[in-house]
């Protein structure tokens, strides 16, 4: 579906109102790089006592103040595409905008009452609900459904991380796990067309066992750990979730992938993913109950963070009228992103190696700002609105 825009309208609002992608893709990367330097500042025993931080705040930022919101810029971009309907922009982009950043600095500063943050975050999420939800109920593309219930859990969960202290860990599970499924589903779609229209490969047909599997697998996990069910239940679920996706990977041509970083790039972070399935099932299960942080960065930084790094960046020169060919350096922060996951994963909780994974994060989204932060703030290079 084409989307019919008034051009002279379009052209009126500041490029970086004008699709949702450009001021959350930026705005986040900044965000986190900002939130790691305070956390391991406080790992180093700086005091700050104006800044609330400590675990809860650590997660927090990087689940709901990075990658919740970059879901948000994907989907309400991809919206467009997805339904025919413009995408955000303009006043609502702006006011979603202002709502995520007043829950960043209200979460921050430690003198702000915690209630104003959880508002602003609670009606950030459910806005974006409204709009997302909205256009896929109007031209009754179900299967893009996920997307409201998605923005609604967000919400919840944003709200109980902070109100209810004696279920933050498992609240951050939950929205750890909410963001890997998503990953998985989007994923799934465009991980594999990429590598077959990259390399002019016939795609090969989706095996259904193996997608439902994949689906079912994800819920049930989010489930079992919502509900409380035993661990084991949970390792059932990962190991599971681990075995379908090599299924799904083998199928993507993935000795062809190494000449293109817009696309290896994609490939390593899902097999990032796909690794913390495996170690959370180890750790679950009590064969190894210590890999659970492995593992949970295994999603976190490999697979969130690093799929975040390669999407953005691929989208931001597709939605912004450029070729898609990685700029100079971006392979080098490919790399730093899955390095910083594995530091994080096999060799933290040594200092040097919580250190070496931000160091590493912090390198590959500084290269990202500074190739990105002009395509996002100028007008598309082919005239075109958005």
């Amino acid at each position: 579906m084409i989307p019919i825009v008034d051009r002279a309208r379009a052209e009126s609002i500041a490029p970086i109102w004008r699709m949702p992608f450009r001021p959350f893709f930026w705005g986040a990367a900044l965000w986190s790089m900002v939130a790691l330097v305070i956390w391991q500042g406080q790992l180093f025993g700086w005091q700050m006592p104006a800044f609330r931080m400590g675990v809860v705040w650590h997660s927090h930022e990087m689940l709901f103040g990075f990658a919740a919101t970059v879901v948000v810029g994907f989907l309400g971009t991809a919206m467009q595409t997805w339904t025919g309907i413009p995408s955000p922009k303009g006043t609502q982009l702006i006011a979603l905008v202002g709502l995520w950043l007043l829950a960043r600095l209200g979460y921050l500063l430690a003198a702000v009452p915690i209630w104003m943050p959880v508002i602003a975050e609670v009606s950030f999420f459910l806005f974006s609900a409204f709009l997302l939800g909205a256009r896929v109920l109007r031209t009754k593309q179900w299967r893009n459904m996920f997307v409201l219930p998605a923005m609604l859990m967000f919400a919840a969960l944003s709200a109980s991380h902070w109100l209810l202290p004696g279920a933050q860990s498992r609240i951050a599970l939950l929205a750890l796990l909410l963001v890997t499924a998503i990953i998985l589903i989007i994923g799934g779609r465009v991980i594999p067309f990429f590598t077959a229209r990259r390399f002019h490969l016939s795609p090969r047909d989706k095996i259904p066992a193996v997608e439902w599997g994949t689906h079912i697998a994800a819920v049930g996990l989010l489930l079992s750990v919502a509900v409380g069910l035993p661990q084991m239940v949970w390792a059932f679920f990962a190991v599971s979730l681990g075995i379908l996706q090599v299924v799904r990977v083998v199928r993507w041509h993935p000795t062809k992938i190494w000449a293109e970083p817009m696309v290896w790039s994609l490939h390593v972070s899902y097999w990032l993913v796909i690794l913390g399935c495996f170690l959370a099932a180890l750790a679950w299960s009590q064969i190894a109950p210590s890999w659970q942080s492995p593992a949970l960065h295994a999603f976190a930084v490999g697979g969130i963070g690093g799929l975040i790094l390669s999407m953005t960046s691929r989208v931001s020169l597709g939605h912004t009228g450029r070729i898609l060919k990685a700029p100079r350096l971006m392979p080098l922060a490919f790399m730093a992103l899955a390095l910083s996951a594995l530091a994080r994963v096999f060799w933290a909780p040594a200092p040097s190696g919580l250190l070496a994974a931000i160091i590493a994060w912090v390198v590959g989204y500084t290269l990202f700002l500074l190739y990105y932060t002009p395509v996002l703030f100028q007008p598309r290079v082919d005239g075109h609105p958005g």
